[in-house]
């Protein structure tokens, strides 16, 4: 992660009073997707993002997807992505309030006969 980021990317760190209480992590992608235009095929991915528990609810990742995106706006990208679980609510519903749209829906089945996990 760190050195993906460190290709025209970041990694932020959020701290409360000194302590650690979550970070963000990304970096540019540059795809060759024809059925794509160009603006689209390069943009900011969002790697991960994470709070402590314990501080989560105080927009905390907002923050940090908010200072990450004027990165990414000073190296010229003019889209971010970030991809959730569909069942992950809380972080869906972070990413939406920090301006996020759906882009691409995933759809999975399981094979039946074959164990979970």
């Amino acid at each position: 992660m760190q050195q993906q980021a460190g290709e025209g990317g970041a990694v932020l760190v959020a701290e409360i009073e000194g302590t650690f209480v979550g970070f963000v992590s990304g970096w540019i992608e540059q795809e060759h997707n024809i059925a794509e235009t160009a603006d689209s095929n390069r943009f900011g991915y969002i790697s991960d993002v994470c709070v402590l528990p314990a501080y989560r609810g105080r927009r905390i990742a907002s923050q940090l997807l908010n200072v990450l995106e004027k990165h990414f706006s000073r190296a010229g990208v003019k889209r971010m992505r970030i991809n959730a679980l569909a069942a992950n609510g809380s972080a869906r519903a972070s990413y939406e309030n920090a301006g996020f749209v759906p882009y691409e829906v995933v759809y999975e089945k399981i094979i039946p006969g074959y164990p979970a996990g």
